[in-house]
């Protein structure tokens, strides 16, 4: 009875030791639509009904963080910070950057590319993934997103 009970022990401490699914596989991600140098926190793409698109800014990414949109299309991007640090949207070709505070909203409007993509990040936050890019074909690719980092 003891070296049941031990055993027993054993393997309770073992299953609070282990997470959940270590040993068991994942599936890849998908493969993103735009190739940006560096790191990204990848969160999904969405493609533009219409003129405008709500973009989520949070704890360290963007959501969608792909977007993409009929070449040649103005498009409003309604930007809502859900996270709890200030954060930015910034175009650097664009001459865009747009601070939001926590829980806070703000708009941009930008003109898609004919081809290609524009790249976005946030200027606080890039390197630690939180960047994404608007396209209008997947594809793409660029070495870095914010030539002045």
């Amino acid at each position: 009875m003891r070296r049941l009970l031990a055993s027993l022990t054993c393997l309770a401490a073992a299953a609070v030791l282990v997470p959940a699914g270590a040993g068991a596989t994942v599936a890849a991600k998908s493969k993103p639509p735009v190739k940006l140098g560096g790191k990204v926190n990848n969160h999904g793409t969405k493609a533009v009904k219409g003129t405008s698109i709500e973009v989520e800014q949070d704890d360290y990414y963007f959501e969608p963080t792909f977007i993409k949109a009929k070449p040649g299309t103005s498009v409003t991007l309604e930007l809502k910070n859900e996270g709890k640090t200030e954060h930015n949207f910034s175009i650097t070709g664009m001459n865009i950057s747009q601070d939001v505070m926590p829980d806070q909203k703000a708009t941009v409007t930008v003109t898609v590319p004919a081809s290609g993509h524009l790249a976005f990040f946030c200027r606080f936050h890039q390197s630690f993934g939180m960047q994404g890019a608007i396209f209008t074909k997947a594809g793409t690719t660029t070495a870095k997103s914010n030539p002045s980092s």
